[in-house]
């Protein structure tokens, strides 16, 4: 009974039972005790710790990306963590697989009870768990091995296929083709990596859909209000414009006199009139501007009025001759302006749920300025609700791009094909773009620095950024875009080209009528405005601006009435009132909830989820040699060779659950047969990673059948529930001395399990029992990891600062593991070296285990530790003390 007890104990928590423990259990004779220590070791908070360790094995978990300067994967541990709790809540296996495929893709993510923060995210920190190199210089060649490595970590861990043997040639054995090798990695090609804000995910999407519905529900009402309170001083914009227009200084000085004149001259208001006036000063110098007409005859002096007329009408001309931006559809890899949302990928909801259109409001963030103005040209706006975003407590990137604060707040381009060198970028607002070149990630020093491009804002004007992308002509690429800063940030196109794309912003041809009217005087091009923003405001009204170019100069008209309301809004008029009340209602509502939002979270590693990215074929495994494209599917011999419509997407949650189908032998097979070895000692199917013809045949066909069928159907996926049933069977719970002759000389491996085998503790569990046994374990679960305890050999570039002997106390699985400075102790007890998945470690008895258990300075330090505990008791024969000690 002590044995079995130590074993459940090894294999469930992977601590030793205390000797209180150990005595009560071989007191209690009820039939049911031993059950009820299972159950209790189940529902232990260490169980997830100890089980989790096996599940790292097989996703190659590691906290630095290797190779040069070893930089590390920030947040790592965020997905140790996530594994740890999903275990202990003993979420449905299936379940567990769909995060870890497509967690960002899931309708309904699984959200921690007591944060609401999203765990199904997490589970796609996995991908990016693997080696990466520091600026290569052929990164295609990179991207091919990091896919290889992603490709190979996730078909051996859900399905136990050696599906990379096929990257170069169909595999020799199994029903694998290469084209089944590159028609899965289309699916990884198809996202990119992330630091997702995981704790304010979910919760921000919902306030997301929230203010899309207020907005969307109050914005018929705003505009109407608003076009129904400037209405009634339609009948005076001429004659404050006509009074503007002769007050050419500020109302200062003498020139106060003179707008006290002229304000009683025409019988209008003087504070209004210095507005106007203030208005035309700006508009004087700014073409764009809608008075700019006005503003440059009314400045001009008598004698050049002539001469000015003419130049505005050169002008005029001119820029409604140039032609309207069309690029070539080859050109073009986004266009935001026709409001598509087909390809609308974006981490967050800074961007809102689509384009916003022409004519449509844009709305502010605070109760004060609820109404900034009206969009102008179709694009992807950052909504400035989310302005106060910024990432908290993190670890950041390696590089450059880790300087960016870019989490929940990023537009994702489709992927495409760099053509002519040059991408252009129609954007308003400073901001920064990451050229995604074939997946390339850690961009430090010259090398790739050129794919990554920061712009200051242009005034609020439309501008067109480009980006030199020439030295990776024919490679695959998407762009990320990111605001710089808090201010206006919008996308309206990205094309191709060797030249610059044409003008964007063409003059508006509504204002023609008013530079028509200037041959008869100011006063006639006055009226001219006042009939111009009449049929802006009565469109205003019918909200309805037609997808035309006049009601694109429609909406800019609009939007200015919108933006400088004061001009147009008698301030005590009974409709502003009105229209004060109900801006002010919609404010408060919109207030409401831009105050849940919460600009600070952690984050962790994630898909980003892209367009649909078919891989070519390459010849013999080459990144140089590519042959046609491969089109997504799951692979043929399981699904059939037609390839199904994945969507826009990337197809990852589609083929989770082509994984998942009860057509598919392997994934409740290959689970199943993991928890079997892990309690066992060894898999039905020894070879745990390979069912494949290489493989090795199971033991036991018909149990590893029956386990699975059950595993999905009677169990519904559960872990625990499968775990329990095996360690309280008879073949569980058998001695391991052999207790028949005939039948051990008949199986001496021990293969048909007639006894129990015997098991050597893995390097974890002997480090943590030492931690146990000296009484230094600290129990707390999760948490940043505790760096690695350096020892004077362990020495090279990225080199991190040692952390303490013990490790905090804390257990195995908390300790850092970084690629180049692996624990010397874990090494040497088998720990894998973590590159791929290790499904079954290695087992050896080697000098060096003996050794460290004699002379390592951790062991010596937990051996004094014990001795002083055993000894605080006082004066006491040796004798009981040696029992305990025995027993502890």
């Amino acid at each position: 009974r002590q044995t079995l007890l130590r074993r459940v104990y090894f294999a469930l928590l992977g601590l030793p039972p205390s000797p209180a423990e150990v005595e009560s259990f071989v007191n209690d004779q009820s039939a049911d005790a031993y059950a009820r220590v299972v159950d209790r070791l189940l529902g232990s908070a260490h169980f997830g710790e100890r089980w989790a360790r096996h599940w790292l094995d097989l996703v190659r978990y590691a906290e630095t990306r290797g190779h040069e300067f070893e930089p590390i994967i920030p947040n790592a541990w965020q997905y140790r963590d996530y594994v740890i709790r999903a275990l202990n809540a003993d979420v449905p296996y299936d379940n567990f697989v769909r995060e870890h495929l497509a967690g960002d893709l899931l309708p309904q993510p699984r959200l921690a009870p007591a944060t609401g923060a999203n765990e199904s995210v997490l589970g796609t920190g996995f991908w990016f768990l693997g080696e990466e190199v520091h600026s290569p210089v052929d990164i295609r060649a990179d991207e091919c091995d990091r896919m290889d490595n992603r490709l190979d970590v996730m078909t051996k861990t859900f399905l136990g296929l050696t599906v990379a043997c096929a990257r170069c040639h169909d595999h020799k054995f199994d029903a694998i083709s290469q084209k089944d090798y590159y028609a899965l990695t289309g699916f990884l090609l198809s996202g990119s990596y992330r630091q997702a804000r995981f704790e304010t995910l979910e919760w921000h999407r919902q306030i997301g859909a929230e203010l899309e519905q207020l907005r969307a529900g109050s914005q018929r009402e705003l505009l109407r209000s608003f076009a129904a309170a400037a209405k009634p001083a339609l009948g005076e914009i001429a004659g404050y414009l006509a009074a503007a227009a002769e007050l050419t200084a500020p109302a200062t000085g003498a020139n106060a006199r003179k707008a006290d004149e002229i304000a009683t001259a025409h019988l209008i208001d003087r504070a209004r009139l210095e507005r106007w006036a203030a208005e035309l000063a700006k508009a004087k110098d700014a073409p764009e501007h809608p008075l700019h007409i006005l503003a440059k005859l009314a400045s001009t002096k008598p004698r050049g009025e002539g001469a000015a007329l003419q130049a505005l009408q050169e002008r005029w001309r001119a820029g409604l001759a140039a032609p309207a931006f069309t690029p070539a559809p080859a050109d073009v890899v986004i266009d935001y302006t026709r409001s598509e949302t087909k390809n609308w990928f974006q981490d967050g909801s800074s961007f809102g749920a689509r384009p916003l259109r022409v004519g449509e409001p844009r709305f502010g963030a605070t109760a004060e300025q609820p109404l900034l103005g009206l969009v102008t040209e179709t694009a992807a706006y950052r909504d400035p609700a989310w302005q106060a975003l910024k990432t908290a407590k993190s670890e950041k990137d390696h590089g450059h791009l880790g300087q960016w604060d870019r989490s929940e707040q990023t537009l994702r381009t489709p992927s495409f094909t760099i053509g002519g060198g040059t991408v252009w970028y129609l954007v308003r607002g400073a901001g920064r773009a990451y050229a995604a070149v074939n997946s390339h990630l850690m961009i430090a020093g010259p090398l790739h620095a050129a794919t990554l491009k920061e712009w200051p804002g242009d005034k609020g004007r439309w501008q067109w950024v480009s980006h030199n992308l020439n030295a990776y002509q024919g490679a695959r690429c998407h762009v990320e875009f990111s605001p710089a800063g808090a201010g206006e940030f919008a996308v309206a196109m990205v094309v191709q080209g060797e030249k610059p794309p044409a003008i964007f912003e063409q003059p508006n041809a509504l204002l023609a009528k008013a530079l028509t009217a200037a041959e008869k005087g100011i006063p006639a091009v006055a009226a001219a405005y006042q009939e111009i923003f009449a049929k802006a405001v009565e469109t205003l009204a019918g909200g309805d601006f037609a997808v035309t170019t006049e009601g694109r100069d429609l909406a800019r008209l609009a939007d200015f009435l919108v933006r400088e309301r004061e001009l147009f809004l008698p301030a005590k008029a009974p409709a502003t009132l009105a229209f004060n009340a109900v801006a002010q209602s919609f404010g408060a509502r919109q207030a409401a909830l831009v105050a849940r939002i919460k600009p600070e979270s952690r984050t962790a590693p994630a898909m980003f989820e892209g367009s649909g990215t078919d891989e070519f074929l390459l010849v013999r495994g080459s990144s140089r040699a590519p042959r046609e494209a491969v089109p997504r599917r799951f692979i043929e011999a399981l699904s059939g060779p037609n390839a199904r419509d994945y969507g826009a997407g990337s197809g990852r949650l589609a083929l989770a659950e082509e994984i998942l189908a009860p057509a598919n032998p392997f994934a409740s097979r290959v689970i199943v047969n993991r928890v079997w070895q892990h309690l066992f000692g060894r898999g039905i199917v020894p070879t745990v990673d390979n069912f494949g013809v290489l493989g090795q045949a199971p033991s036991h066909r018909e149990l590893l059948d029956y386990l699975a069928l059950k595993f999905r159907g009677e169990l519904r996926w559960s872990l625990k529930k499968l775990i329990r049933e095996l360690v309280l069977s008879e073949t569980y719970q058998m001695s391991s001395q052999p207790a028949d002759a005939v039948a051990e000389q008949a199986d001496p491996e021990n293969i048909l399990l007639h006894r129990a085998n015997v098991r050597r503790l893995e390097g974890e569990a002997i480090r943590d029992s030492l931690l146990a046994v000296s009484g230094r374990l600290q129990t707390v679960v999760g948490g940043p990891s505790v760096p690695v305890h350096l020892t004077a050999f362990m020495e090279g570039r990225g080199k991190p600062g040692s952390g303490p002997l013990d490790g905090e106390g804390r257990r195995s699985i908390y300790i850092s593991v970084r690629r180049n400075f692996l624990s010397p102790m874990m090494l040497a007890f088998d720990t894998p070296i973590p590159f791929t998945s290790m499904g079954r470690r290695n087992v050896s008895n080697v000098p060096a285990q003996a050794l460290i258990l004699m002379n390592d300075p951790f062991v010596l330090q937990q051996a004094k530790l014990w001795a002083e505990r055993v000894l605080s008791g006082g004066e006491s024969p040796p004798e009981p003390r040696i029992t305990q000690m025995y027993l502890t």
